[in-house]
């Protein structure tokens, strides 16, 4: 298949989206689907590797990984039927990222389809591969602007068994202990502040906790974060010491990841739109990282077969 859409690019006579499960569909231009090419090309759970197709669910994978105690460590969302390819694409990590780190942190190696469609292989599978510039990290969070990724290789981890407390304070507070406890011992895996509770999750044996414990099931609310609000929802991405922010509706990612209700761009340097009833819209862009993209888009993607 992969053959398949290596033709279709190189005779496509407009634009194409590149689009997987639909999941983060944000627009309805000319698309080309991946959603067909999935499942697993090699998993070696002894090296704690694995190489998936693009178009693969989340679920799908991680049933697999479950199978053998591993999972993907950086939490990735599924925002419903989501694939491995469209979390890659938009770069999505969730609440454990501050601890175990972000989705790029895992990236081994890729495939892809360029904008002339010629089929490029970068990075292997094993962390010390690259030579030259790492591009199988380079192409996370590019949102199909610049190549088809057709193919993934990440390194995995064993599971661990985790605990979630939480505690009514309000959300100055939440802030700073939230803050002054990455800087212990105590075994974080996340820390989050919604609805008046700081909320923290523990992995492996820990000392007994002065907090009420909760069910664990409070990160799929707040990994993929969603709203009924009306006004649009933004995701701003900040320095963890950041103080309050107003209408914010929820804070993540021990502090680096910030929700805010509004109907007006926050005035912050890294903001995404996350629309109503779709998972992520268009970034808005700093001009420092929009001079860098179109240099890439030339490299990649010369002739702007793919749309952004």
């Amino acid at each position: 298949m992969i053959n398949l859409l290596s033709e279709q690019i190189k005779d496509s006579k407009e634009p194409l989206q590149i689009v997987g499960r639909e999941s983060k569909l944000t627009n309805t231009n000319n698309k080309l689907s991946i959603a067909d090419y999935q499942g697993i090309v090699s998993y070696q759970a002894s090296e704690l590797v694995i190489t998936v197709k693009a178009g693969t669910s989340l679920q799908e994978l991680q049933q697999v990984l479950a199978s053998k105690n591993q999972m993907l460590s950086f939490e990735p969302p599924d925002y419903g039927n989501s694939s491995i390819g469209g979390t890659y694409a938009c770069a999505l990590s969730g609440s454990a990222q501050a601890f175990r780190g972000a989705l790029r942190d895992f990236v081994l190696g890729i495939k892809i389809i360029n904008g002339e469609g010629n089929i490029l292989s970068f990075g292997g599978q094993m962390m010390k591969n690259v030579a030259g510039y790492d591009v199988s990290r380079l192409l996370v969070g590019s949102k199909g602007s610049l190549a088809v990724i057709a193919e993934i290789s990440f390194k995995v981890l064993p599971q661990v068994t985790e605990a979630t407390y939480s505690i009514e304070m309000l959300e100055e507070d939440a802030i700073i202990l939230m803050n002054k406890w990455a800087g212990t011992a105590l075994p974080l895996s996340a820390c989050a502040y919604y609805q008046g509770r700081f909320y923290y999750r523990l992995f492996g044996k820990h000392d007994k906790q002065q907090a009420e414990e909760v069910d664990n099931k409070i990160w799929q609310t707040l990994n993929p974060f969603q709203t009924t609000e009306k006004e649009f929802l933004w995701r701003a991405s900040v320095p963890s010491t950041t103080k309050k922010i107003a209408n914010t509706v929820a804070i993540d990612c021990c502090g680096n990841r910030r929700w805010i209700v509004s109907e007006h761009k926050p005035d912050l340097a890294y903001v995404d739109k996350w629309q109503k009833g779709l998972a992520i819209s268009k970034s808005v862009k700093h001009p420092a990282q929009m001079k860098i993209e179109q240099g890439l888009k030339k490299v990649f993607d010369p002739h702007g077969v793919y749309c952004p």
